[in-house]
């Protein structure tokens, strides 16, 4: 394996030379980045406590909405993800973030000018291209800001995103289609608008303010080069192959580790796109209600979780990150193999919602800490494609698989009053458990490799 390496004293000046032109503390870039984050899981999830009017409205199948919320939307997101990784490796990161956001904010708002499942896809799609830049661009930004030790922890924070973003779609989206069904909605009708479609435009209009934020109060850093005989190839570009060696040859850990990362967010996607409908389904719970109960149990739980992560970041060194980060994520997904098979089976509402409190817990601490072994054992201008492959395979594979599996399961089984949840089982529990095993393999291949 190859751990190139990285003196934490030149990453600190780093950060502290970015106070002089145009940031006042490198906090208030990961602080910003977590809040553009958590707008892009917002814009994202907000259609999962939709589902039911959307479905309605468009005479949509289950099918259609799996693919509507998984496989279309995540295969845009992981192709975009591709074609930006290149300019996350040379171009002017900021302003690609901010551009990016003002995009995704646009499409967001044109899914509520939707009138058809093709123009519904086609904005998602738009949003999904959009968002593929935020991720790769921010954690490569925190390398270069931060040392390793630092890196884990600016990460977990900005790793709340999906947490804080996705607990707010639920809780804010139902509060939001119960107002506008209630009080609006003569004035909606009067103007074709249906419910859902003004969910989506406010929703997606503040992301434009963010865009602005990003780029007039933040200003590039100068690239950290990680290997030592790297100062003199500033400009110049490793080729994909090279990138791939990287990542599948000289650091070994890397399959088994992308490998229980896609498999984990396979489990996060199905979770966030179906398990709004179970309650609405199975417990007859109106959207605004299961806002109410879903949203604090996801949020609480993901936060504790990524800050839990965040904590155990603080217990390693530079020299043991990598393997201990393996180690905490290996541990934290055997905890979620229970949960996440009783969560859908159970018959009671609130014992559901806790066990999705305590399955957002244990893999938010594997999410959080996700990042961290490329920002560390991957050079500086292999970092940005390193991580934009990762997002690939985690959103062209998880997130195409995952939710359109548990409509398609549901369909098979008959659509009767358990099929959905025992769908979400199959789908989440062997998801949690291939995750697990892949994850103790590379923490073993870490260990390996420090041995010889």
């Amino acid at each position: 394996m190859s751990a190139h390496p990285i003196s934490p004293q030149p990453a600190d000046e780093i950060a502290r030379s970015t106070t002089h032109d145009g940031v006042r503390h490198p906090v208030y870039i990961v602080l910003l980045f977590f809040v553009c984050f958590a707008f892009s899981y917002l814009d994202r999830q907000v259609v999962s406590i939709l589902v039911q009017p959307i479905k309605q409205s468009l005479a949509l199948t289950d099918t259609q909405i799996g693919l509507l919320q998984g496989f279309s939307f995540t295969m845009c997101y992981a192709t975009a993800g591709v074609f930006v990784a290149r300019l996350v490796d040379r171009a002017n990161r900021v302003k690609l973030i901010a551009a990016c956001i003002a995009i995704w904010a646009i499409s967001t708002t044109a899914c509520g000018f939707a009138s058809n499942f093709t123009e519904l896809l086609l904005a998602r799609a738009g949003t999904a291209v959009a968002e593929a830049a935020l991720s790769p661009a921010a954690l490569s930004i925190f390398s270069d800001i931060f040392a390793p030790r630092r890196v884990a922890r600016a990460s977990s924070v900005f790793m709340l995103g999906p947490y804080v973003g996705g607990g707010v779609a639920l809780f804010g989206g139902g509060m939001l289609l119960s107002a506008a069904a209630g009080g609006g909605n003569v004035w909606l009708a009067a103007h074709g608008i249906a419910p859902w479609q003004a969910v989506f435009v406010v929703v997606g209009l503040p992301g434009l303010l963010l865009a602005a934020l990003v780029a007039f109060t933040i200003r590039e850093p100068a690239r950290l080069e990680i290997q030592a005989h790297a100062a003199h190839a500033q400009d110049e570009m490793p080729s994909l192959k090279d990138v791939l060696a990287e990542l599948f040859v000289r650091n070994r850990f890397c399959l088994p580790y992308f490998a229980a990362y896609v498999a984990l967010i396979t489990l996060f996607y199905s979770h966030a796109a179906w398990f709004p409908t179970l309650l609405m389904r199975h417990f007859h719970l109106a959207p605004n209600v299961v806002g109410q109960m879903a949203a604090p149990a996801y949020m609480i739980g993901g936060m504790l979780g990524v800050v839990c992560a965040g904590m155990l970041a603080t217990r390693v060194t530079d020299d043991t990150t990598l393997r201990r980060v393996l180690g905490f994520s290996a541990c934290a997904v055997v905890l979620l193999v229970p949960a996440a098979i009783a969560m859908p089976l159970v018959g009671d509402s609130g014992a559901a919602i806790a066990l999705y409190g305590i399955c957002a817990f244990t893999a938010s601490i594997a999410m959080g800490l996700a990042p961290v072994p490329l920002q560390i054992a991957v050079p500086n201008r292999m970092r940005g494609r390193s991580l934009a492959l990762l997002v690939f395979m985690t959103n062209a594979i998880s997130g195409g698989v995952g939710p359109l599996s548990v409509g398609y399961l549901n369909e098979r089984l008959g659509q009767t009053g358990t099929s959905l949840g025992t769908a979400l089982a199959l789908v989440g529990g062997i998801s949690a458990l291939v995750s697990a095993i892949l994850y103790a393999m590379a923490t073993q291949r870490v260990s390996v490799a420090k041995a010889q």
